[in-house]
């Protein structure tokens, strides 16, 4: 029970490393002298409240907003994936626009009936495309995640 509290505690945190260890030493100090003095885990658990708010009440003793803090690391993120995708679709559109037909040579402006044995099928392009999709899925689910988080 206390591992599960504190796990959760240490997620829902969102304060410098170091102070992040301080608090969960402090916490697991808190525990130790409540279990030597009779209470139970339980009750530690009830007195400091739930795990977010618990975080909430410790970031506030730094001077920290967490709800705006978490907001702000999710805007980050949203945008630094949306970037990837943006940059994945526009080095692909690029490499499209250099591309000859399907079956020219080198740099020739129509199709050939030469056949070139052993070439790789692999298309890097194809990649980037891929990776530009999974970064735009991504940050759609992202920005819906944020959305929902103030809805609360």
């Amino acid at each position: 029970m206390k591992e599960q509290y504190l796990k959760k505690v240490k997620k829902e945190l969102n304060l410098p490393r170091r102070a992040k260890r301080e608090v969960m030493r402090d916490l697991n100090e808190i525990f130790a002298s409540a279990l030597e003095h009779g209470e139970t885990e339980q009750q530690v658990i009830e007195r400091l409240g739930t795990p977010k708010e618990f975080a909430d009440n410790t970031a506030e003793q730094f001077g920290i907003d967490n709800a705006t803090l978490k907001n702000r690391k999710g805007i980050i993120s949203s945008v630094a994936v949306l970037i990837i995708a943006i940059t994945a679709f526009m080095i692909y559109a690029v490499a499209q626009i250099g591309k000859g037909p399907e079956n020219a040579i080198g740099q020739a402006e129509a199709a050939t009936t030469i056949q070139i044995v052993g070439t790789p099928g692999f298309d890097a392009s194809q990649i980037l495309l891929a990776i530009g999709f999974a970064s735009a899925f991504i940050a759609v689910l992202l920005i819906i995640r944020i959305i929902r988080r103030n809805k609360r």
